[in-house]
């Protein structure tokens, strides 16, 4: 009877161990050099960090950590039935120059791995970044974002372009696997300057850019490297005010500047805004201030944001011109250019 007992366990055991997810990965058997080593190359373009100074430009050697997902696909192949159990949000963090994440993974003996990243790492902690997926969700990683009304707290949120069915046969020389960053967001930035001198201070003393979504999902396309952001049902119209007196634009007189224009927004207050198309509603409020022996007198425009700009698009820094004439006009305008797109070697795989 025990023997017919150990042989029907013996039977379900093998069942379960041969029935186990196919989107798990397989380490058991694997050696210890197919380890996966997460490594940053050094990169000198600049960046807007999300952590050392949110809102701030710096260089991306700053990046302090990432979140990662992997799919394993047994037959080689990506879909979006799969599930994120390889890798579920690992997050890998940088310690003396080393990237380090737990547990150790490693590539599988067979099958691919595919691999989506995002910065920077959000748990359920983080208020702006809110993420959809769990470990048991198939298909892309899902994420909604929130942009704080606090200008400095605003992040800069990358992903990388997605890296579909990879083996360690893919490795390109030296070991590295590239991860390729992008902006997700729109970055706009203020600068000022004078028609022609003149011998009484000026100043821009305060710049308001409203009424814009606030809340937003992302969106993976099948293409790597394509995404878009949906407005959700509960985003708010919001708008943003950076003065002098709230420290989110520089004190900074105007007056002698009259050939390149002057930057007056501070390190730490860039504004960083969900892509959206720009509505009847949108304006843009700047206000000057002419000190003057008699007193200071204030001059304010306010004007439709859409006579500047029609889209906020992922990736691109907007440098609104704000041109004062003496006691008279301010004109506006807005020149755009790209962000760099960001390269982080990660990983690499020995």
């Amino acid at each position: 009877m025990k023997k017919r007992e150990y042989i029907l366990l013996s039977a379900i055991l093998l069942i379960a161990f041969t029935s186990c997810d196919k989107s798990m990965n397989h380490t058991a058997l694997v050696a210890g050099g197919d380890k996966i080593d997460f490594v940053t190359a050094g990169a000198d373009e600049p960046f807007i960090s999300p952590l050392s100074g949110r809102g701030s430009e710096t260089d991306i050697a700053a990046m302090r950590d990432f979140g990662v997902y992997a799919y394993y696909a047994a037959d080689g192949a990506f879909s979006t039935v799969l599930t994120p159990k390889f890798m579920y949000n690992t997050r890998v963090t940088k310690n003396d120059g080393v990237w380090e994440y737990t547990p150790v993974m490693y590539w599988p003996k067979s099958g691919t791995v595919s691999f989506f990243a995002y910065s920077p790492y959000a748990d359920g902690g983080n208020t702006a970044i809110g993420l959809g997926s769990d470990i048991t969700t198939t298909g892309y990683p899902r994420m909604t974002y929130t942009v704080p009304d606090d200008v400095k707290a605003q992040q800069d949120l990358l992903v990388s372009i997605p890296l579909i069915d990879q083996m360690k046969a893919d490795v390109p020389a030296g070991g590295k696997l590239t991860l390729t960053f992008k902006h997700t967001l729109a970055c706009v930035v203020f600068q000022a300057k004078m028609t022609a001198v003149c011998e009484f201070p000026v100043k821009v003393t305060s710049v308001t850019l409203g009424q814009l979504k606030n809340k937003a999902t992302f969106t993976y396309d099948d293409t790597p490297g394509i995404f878009s952001w949906t407005a959700t049902s509960d985003a708010v119209n919001k708008s943003y005010t950076l003065d002098i007196d709230n420290r989110l634009l520089a004190n900074t007189d105007i007056s002698m500047t009259a050939s390149d224009y002057l930057t007056i927004s501070l390190a730490d207050s860039r504004l960083l805004l969900l892509p959206q198309a720009i509505d009847a509603d949108d304006e843009i409020t700047v206000t000057v201030d002419y000190v003057l022996a008699a007193g200071i007198q204030s001059k304010t425009v306010t004007t439709p944001l859409g006579n500047l700009i029609n889209n906020l698009e992922a990736g691109k820094r907007y440098s609104v011109n704000i041109l004062v004439s003496a006691l008279s006009d301010i004109a506006l305008t807005c020149s755009v250019e790209e962000w760099t797109t960001e390269t982080v070697n990660v990983p690499d795989f020995k």
